[in-house]
């Protein structure tokens, strides 16, 4: 790798300020020309662009794909098979990762629900949706350009009852069940390997 490269990317580090995190910041070095974002924090990289966008001029050109929660589990394994920005590991985010990047002008309301991961992890307390009116899409739209204000899918889930958690980037709204035939955008997101 060129020594630009490594310059650029080590420019990209920047940490996920997310709604639900207290105390979590993003910190900008500089306007970076990377398609991720890596979020030092919690060990992760996310794809700037929602899958169908491309990185392009700072920005994420043309319009994220719509899918249903099975067709986004296989295009994030084509990512993998294509080795995307270097990376065979993408998936997509669990609902925690994912409504971490909820964005609010006035913070999230204090109304909370329960949702429930996985049997071997303890159920996770989050705040419901955006405080006031807010500037939309809901999401750093330094770090995540171009974001339509759509729903997002996260693995997060039953699959016995065919019902998944999905993020709304339009009020910041967590669904809970939303059926797993419905067309959502994707963001994927990696573990960060050392």
């Amino acid at each position: 790798m060129r020594k630009g490269a490594v310059a650029a990317l080590a420019v990209t580090v920047l940490l996920a300020g997310c709604g639900d995190r207290p105390g979590a910041s993003a910190q900008v070095a500089s306007k970076t020309s990377s398609a991720v974002v890596l979020d030092a924090e919690n060990k992760l990289v996310w794809l700037r662009c929602a899958i169908g966008q491309n990185w392009q001029d700072g920005g994420c050109a043309g319009e994220a794909l719509m899918l249903s929660r099975s067709d986004a589990h296989d295009r994030v394994q084509q990512l993998n098979a294509e080795k995307h920005q270097g990376i065979d590991q993408w998936r997509l985010p669990d609902i925690v990762e994912l409504a971490a990047l909820r964005k609010c002008d006035h913070g999230l309301v204090e109304d909370t629900f329960t949702l429930t991961l996985m049997a071997e992890q303890e159920p996770v307390v989050v705040r419901r949706w955006c405080a006031e009116e807010t500037t939309v899409p809901t999401i750093d739209a330094e770090r995540f350009p171009d974001t339509p204000p759509v729903k997002f899918w996260s693995r997060s889930g039953s699959e016995q009852h065919q019902v998944a958690y999905a993020v709304s980037f339009g009020n910041a709204w967590i669904g809970i069940n939303e059926d797993a035939d419905s067309p959502y955008a994707v963001r994927p997101v990696a573990d960060r390997l050392r």
